[in-house]
């Protein structure tokens, strides 16, 4: 079946140029060139298709929670550990770094002078949404950054503008979703971009810069973002077009959803990036056979009971002295997140079986005992180095439920029925007890949150956590919700019990960690600060 595979969009790089010498107003017939491209939406089309491919982050999504209080990397991550060196160049402001946006607005320029028709709305839609896409890192990565309308060439004068505001940078990514949301349809036999996409795209943009906005108390208005990223999240949601995929296997549907061959078709992709044998792989499984990090102890505490309340306060919770002991009684995402005794290590291609003993204290593959199993498939296959197919999503509707549940618990909206029609139907799939509006209990392990929040949004925090384990989310979550202050607790570089000693594994013998709020944005590097004196440095990193 995995041979029959069909990858509805083709990723290449569209080379194209301009040329202004008078002598050169001849281009050959058997190239493409800058003058006779732009004739049709077909042409727009096939220039998109460089940009699928920056959908899916380089880096593995469970490594991108190294720097957050998920996972204890091998190597002090520097960005968390507050060892990150002040860039001379780079560090996310080169050239390369804005060559997508350049890239976008290459492309709107020339789309401005074709002629008008509905298939170039639906084009030029996905050359805005992808402008959105990219700003929204900067905003992330940065705070303040140009808005640029043109591609920039040497001499223009916009390589001497100022940085500006984020909240104008984020109204104009805004505006461009809002265009794609308008233009986009709402299905796509070729697997490009469809509303829904953009639509989920909108859910984080309002719901990160809102929450930013409010517990950082800075970026003005907060509110109008929240309601936008409530209403996108409830037109996904009311379109009935996605749903909680289920195959009514709660210790098995959880793990499974990330180790599907074929992400077309599955309710809970709003957007995927689909693999195919002999023409496009990944090497995702066989880095999570050798992970060298690790969940931290701190994120294995936050798993409830099955009963839904916090080990704490559960009766079912039978304490961490022995190793597996801790699996017994919590929520099932935890035996299908966090490898254990139960769960087969590697299928081998006669079919023989092998099991990891537990708990795991080889450096080589986890440093924390925690070994991070969410997308890990044992199948011998799918270890082949860089031949694997497993598809991955770009925008999940579990995530939409969750970024609801908390949008509409920020508004003060989040009453029953919310919740039964978001993070509720996530529980559901594993047979977790509902979340109750009035949640019913106190944890005194609740994070000491640097702003103080509801118990209602504790718990809706503790479910996006636990939700989106290995997806890449947490960073970006502490940054928005001001809680840098948490890398501060030593359980966030602290792994299971050694066997042998009894003690908890320290992850970095003889060190501490202390948070430093300039660490809510990157610098800007020291050469663009001398290139454009209009730039001012980044709090902290002057």
């Amino acid at each position: 079946m995995k041979a029959k595979k069909y990858i509805g969009i083709i990723f290449l790089a569209a080379a194209l140029g301009a040329c202004n010498d008078d002598f050169l107003e001849r281009y050959p017939l058997d190239q493409i060139n800058d003058a006779s491209f732009w004739t049709s939406a077909s042409d727009v089309e096939m220039y998109a298709n460089q940009f699928y491919v920056t959908l899916r982050d380089p880096h593995l999504n469970w490594r991108l929670d190294d720097n957050s209080d998920n996972n204890a990397p091998g190597s002090r991550n520097p960005v968390s550990w507050n060892e990150y060196t002040l860039p001379a160049s780079g560090g996310g402001w080169g050239k390369g770094d804005w060559l997508q946006i350049r890239n976008c607005n290459f492309a709107l320029e020339r789309i401005a002078k074709m002629q008008p028709s509905p298939a170039l709305l639906v084009a030029e839609a996905e050359i805005r949404f992808f402008k959105a896409f990219h700003y929204f890192k900067k905003v992330k990565m940065f705070g303040d950054v140009p808005w640029l309308d043109t591609s920039l060439e040497v001499g223009s004068a916009d390589l001497q503008k100022a940085r500006d505001t984020r909240q104008l940078v984020v109204a104009n990514i805004m505006k461009e979703l809002d265009f794609a949301v308008k233009n986009l349809p709402a299905v796509s036999p070729a697997d490009r971009l469809t509303k829904y996409a953009a639509l989920a795209l909108k859910v984080d943009v309002g719901l990160f810069e809102g929450t930013f906005r409010k517990y950082h108390g800075v970026g003005g208005e907060f509110l109008p973002l929240l309601r936008e990223s409530a209403a996108a999240a409830e037109e996904i949601i009311t379109s009935g077009a996605f749903s909680v995929y289920s195959t009514g296997k709660p210790d098995q549907d959880y793990f499974d959803l990330f180790v599907q061959y074929e992400l077309k078709g599955n309710p809970e992709g709003i957007m995927v990036q689909r693999f195919l044998e002999a023409k496009r792989m990944h090497n995702d499984v066989r880095a999570l056979g050798e992970q060298r990090t690790g969940y931290t102890k701190d994120f294995v505490d936050g798993y409830l009971c099955k009963d839904g309340l916090p080990i704490a306060l559960s009766p079912l919770y039978k304490g961490d002295k022995v190793f597996g002991d801790e699996f017994v009684g919590r929520d099932p995402r935890m035996q299908q997140s966090v490898y254990n005794k139960d769960r087969i290590y590697r299928i081998y291609g006669d079919g023989s079986l092998e099991y990891r003993p537990m708990p795991e204290f080889d450096n080589n593959y986890v440093t924390t005992s925690y070994y991070i199993l969410k997308g890990f498939s044992p199948h011998e296959r799918d270890r082949l180095q860089n031949q694997c197919v497993i598809d991955n999503f770009i925008f999940r509707y579990g995530e939409v439920l969750v970024s609801y549940a908390e949008v509409k618990a920020e508004l003060g909206e989040a009453d029953q029925a919310v919740l039964d029609k978001s993070v509720n139907l996530l529980r559901a799939r594993v047979g977790m007890p509902a979340l109750k509006a009035t949640v019913g209990f106190v944890d005194p392990n609740w994070p000491n949150w640097e702003v103080a929040v509801s118990p209602l949004i504790n718990e809706i925090r503790r479910e996006r956590r636990i939700e989106l384990a290995g997806e890449g989310k947490r960073w970006d979550d502490l940054v928005r919700w001001k809680a840098g202050k948490l890398l501060d607790n030593p359980k966030t570089y602290q792994g299971a019990r050694d066997p042998a000693t009894g003690n908890y594994r320290i992850i970095y013998p003889g060190f501490t960690r202390t948070w430093n709020d300039r660490l809510y944005l990157y610098p800007i590097p020291t050469q663009e600060l001398a290139l454009n004196p209009s730039f001012k440095q980044n709090p902290g990193w002057e």
